[in-house]
């Protein structure tokens, strides 16, 4: 940090240009020296090292054009950017965060920020997620530009020709300047209590990861319309939240549980089949609304929804918008009552037949795609006939089933077997052993689990109702 000087002459101008643009508006810009580089920049101008008006000049165009670029950027796949794991820069609230913040504070934001190291990086890319005006953008961004990339190198270059040996005190200056660019930040901390547990927790996930005796399986904690109060859901997040856990909440509780689920997933217990982003469908609820809440995974054609009426058809249109979205489909299949054969551990013909006629129409719409490498899906196979009914399917028989979905998915939807460099599914989602992730999900509950999750070839389970009482899993 405080080598600034030989740096400086070592990379000239177009270093400098190079260090504000990408300072101002990449990603890979933040950890650079911002506050400090100009100023130590404007010292040099002082003696006679630079020529403070083209410094200027040039420090107040790298910085306009950067967060120019941040802004273009974070606009244009924005949302994308919120579908990584949560860390200490990136957290599954900051979307709507930005937006209203951005609603709120507009201008005053853009130009506080350019004083603020880090913030100063993102809060462009935030102003394009949150789809600020873009001509009320620009405005302030020049204004802030002006302010900082000329107000900084000049105080730098003033200080430098009033200030004999001002060479003796630069570290000192430097430290200075860094110390109340950072105060902001340092008092955010200290004032909001979120923000410590967050620090904190990211900490302790960092020193110690919750061990988890599901170790290379996934299990779905499917909440179906439960519980009816938000200190309820809380509650229940809480105790579930643990490793390969995948939590799907009521579509009420998901911002909240969002919040406080630091190691499980995010699910979604469905989502409307066209892929937009607004409109006239009351009542519905979009993928892109899914994924600025931090959603990461979506059920979709569970039996309780077919049996209200949802078609093969729709469901292939939400998987393909799910997937085109960035969302991980969990796809429920299961034949709606139990065929010949398999009370002696079998699957009739039938069975399998009924099946594969689901998963054909299902993935129609997705046969000839190609996804990315963050994409993938999930089949959960269950048995409507051992729902409730007392006839309980038998892990053998799950077992021959889900062998038989793994066996067809090359051939249902080819883009799903890899991706197109080559990553197999199961890898995508962090679970390495099979192509095609196949959960089983008839009546799991927690004495029963392990005699399910014993075999390698069942991926994970889907639980219903006893997810509600998530402790009696752990």
């Amino acid at each position: 940090m405080f080598d600034l000087i030989p740096l400086i002459k070592a990379i000239g101008y177009l270093g400098i240009f190079i260090i504000v643009f990408a300072e101002s508006g990449l990603f890979i810009g933040f950890f650079l020296p911002g506050d400090s580089l100009i100023f130590t920049a404007g010292f040099l101008a002082s003696q006679g090292f630079l020529n403070i008006w083209d410094l200027i000049f040039l420090i107040f165009i790298a910085a306009v054009i950067g967060d120019n670029f941040g802004y273009a950027f974070g606009k244009k796949v924005g949302p994308m950017i919120f579908k990584r794991e949560d860390s200490f820069l990136f957290h599954k609230d900051n979307l709507n965060k930005a937006k209203m913040f951005y609603e709120k504070y507009g201008g005053k934001a853009i130009i506080l920020a350019r004083f603020m190291p880090g913030i100063r990086t993102f809060a462009p890319i935030l102003a394009g997620v949150g789809k600020m005006q873009y001509s009320k953008f620009l405005s302030f961004n020049i204004i802030g530009g002006a302010l900082w990339g000329i107000g900084l190198p000049l105080l730098g270059y003033y200080l430098g020709n009033v200030i004999p040996n001002i060479d003796r005190y630069i570290v000192f200056i430097v430290l200075l300047i860094i110390f109340i660019s950072v105060s902001p930040m340092i008092w955010h901390v200290v004032k909001d209590k979120a923000t410590r547990d967050r620090i904190l927790n990211t900490l302790l996930n960092a020193l110690h990861t919750k061990a988890t005796k599901y170790a290379g399986k996934l299990v779905v904690f499917n909440w179906k319309m439960n519980p009816e109060t938000l200190e309820s859901a809380i509650d229940m997040a809480r105790k579930s939240d643990h490793k390969n856990i995948v939590v799907a909440p009521p579509f009420v509780f998901i911002e909240e549980i969002g919040k406080i689920i630091k190691t499980a997933k995010l699910g979604a217990q469905d989502l409307f089949y066209k892929n937009t982003n607004g409109g006239s469908f009351t009542g519905e609820i979009s993928a892109s609304e899914l994924v600025n809440l931090g959603v990461k995974y979506a059920i979709i054609g569970h039996s309780e929804r077919r049996a209200m009426g949802e078609s093969d058809e729709i469901i292939s249109k939400k998987i393909k918008t799910a997937l085109d979205n960035g969302l991980i489909p969990i796809l429920c299949v299961g034949e709606s009552k139990k065929e010949s054969g398999s009370m002696n551990n079998e699957l009739s013909v039938s069975s399998k037949e009924f099946v594969r006629d689901q998963l054909e129409k299902d993935l129609f719409l997705i046969r000839n795609s190609s996804f990315s490498i963050h994409n993938s899906l999930i089949v959960a196979y269950e048995p409507i006939w051992a729902i409730g009914t007392g006839n309980n399917c038998s892990p053998e028989v799950a077992l021959e089933m889900i062998k038989f979905i793994k066996s067809l998915s090359g051939s249902l939807a080819p883009a799903l077997a890899k991706s197109e460099v080559g990553v197999p599914t199961a890898e995508r989602v962090g679970i390495v052993g099979c192509r095609l992730l196949v959960l089983y999900g008839g009546s799991v509950n927690s004495k029963n689990i392990s005699d399910f999750l014993k075999y390698k070839e069942i991926d994970g389970v889907l639980v219903g109702g006893a997810s509600l009482d998530p402790k009696l899993f752990f």
